[in-house]
């Protein structure tokens, strides 16, 4: 193991942790809002914000992907701190452009996904998921 490797080496309960953080927020974020998302945007006529005037169907799309197949990833701990960039900035959205004229009370939700997003970008994984098992097939 390299001076790095250990560095970023977390021990088995804050594993534990990360991984009851990962799996919590990640599927709660894909299954209680990707995937209404993605049964809206199969449906006859997607609707949805356009924050950046990029259309709606786009920002649907882009919204799926932060939340769905992001919050997929992140729960199986694979490419963890990417995964956690736009399912960040789709909460950051949420919280400072969609729901900007809401009161802090609808801001809340996205705001608490928000944090764990950043947090994972921080510690990573943890050694219960799939980005160190690839980790340590590299190390052999």
């Amino acid at each position: 193991m390299t001076k790095n490797d250990a560095r970023l080496e977390v021990g088995v309960v804050p594993s534990a942790g990360l991984l009851l953080l990962r799996v919590g927020v990640g599927m709660t974020m894909a299954i209680a809002h990707g995937w209404p998302k993605l049964e809206r945007f199969m449906g006859p006529e997607p609707r949805f914000a356009d924050p950046f005037g990029l259309g709606e169907v786009p920002s649907l799309a882009l919204a799926i992907f932060g939340e769905l197949v992001c919050g997929v990833l992140i729960a199986l701990g694979l490419g963890t701190r990417l995964a956690a960039i736009p399912f960040a900035f789709t909460m950051l959205v949420a919280v400072f452009v969609a729901h900007a004229a809401d009161p802090w009370s609808d801001k809340e939700h996205a705001f608490l996904f928000l944090v764990p997003a950043i947090a994972l970008m921080i510690t990573g994984p943890g050694r219960y998921s799939i980005d160190a098992w690839i980790a340590a097939r590299r190390r052999r």
